[in-house]
């Protein structure tokens, strides 16, 4: 159901709750108006709740708002990438709407598909760990982190603290 249609059915549920508690007033004048009114209340409530139910998956299933949660789930896995499979189980939703939501992050440039043996997994470069080294500006020789060493051990020159 499409978020039009929900609308609508909220604005009907509106005008019958109206009718309802004008019938409910009426009633108190005349008690064989009291079931008619309890019956609209009881429909426009229920169409109420159904409408605003309808809206509320509507707009969650929106690409914008599946995409906000793709990327949340992508920081979550640790190393920036996720699978339309591990999509749809953590976010309840159908195939077609993550897909959707999915290629939108592509065409943002915030995540691209890399299809390999088994799946297709979607990466996303910005949430992926960067690689830091030691490399040596004269000859490119590359050094852990880790060791404190500022001049090349094989051409004498510069190292520095370089992201890969």
């Amino acid at each position: 159901m499409n978020r039009t249609t929900s609308y609508m059915v909220i604005a009907i549920a509106v005008v019958v709750l109206a009718a309802g508690l004008l019938f409910l007033c009426a009633a108190t004048r005349e008690s064989a108006r009291f079931p008619l009114a309890l019956g609209l209340l009881v429909i426009g409530g229920g169409l109420a709740f159904w409408g605003g139910t309808s809206l509320r998956r509507a707009i969650a299933l929106n690409a914008e708002n599946l995409s906000d949660r793709i990327t949340h789930l992508a920081r979550q896995s640790g190393h920036g990438e996720v699978t339309l499979s591990q999509a749809v189980s953590a976010l309840n939703a159908p195939d077609e709407a993550v897909e959707k939501a999915l290629n939108l992050l592509a065409e943002r440039g915030q995540a691209y598909p890399e299809y390999r043996t088994d799946r297709e997994v979607y990466i996303f470069p910005g949430l992926q760990a960067a690689k830091m080294v030691r490399r040596c500006e004269s000859c490119g020789t590359e050094y852990s982190v880790k060791e404190p060493i500022y001049t090349c051990t094989n051409c004498g020159g510069k190292v520095e603290v370089v992201r890969l």
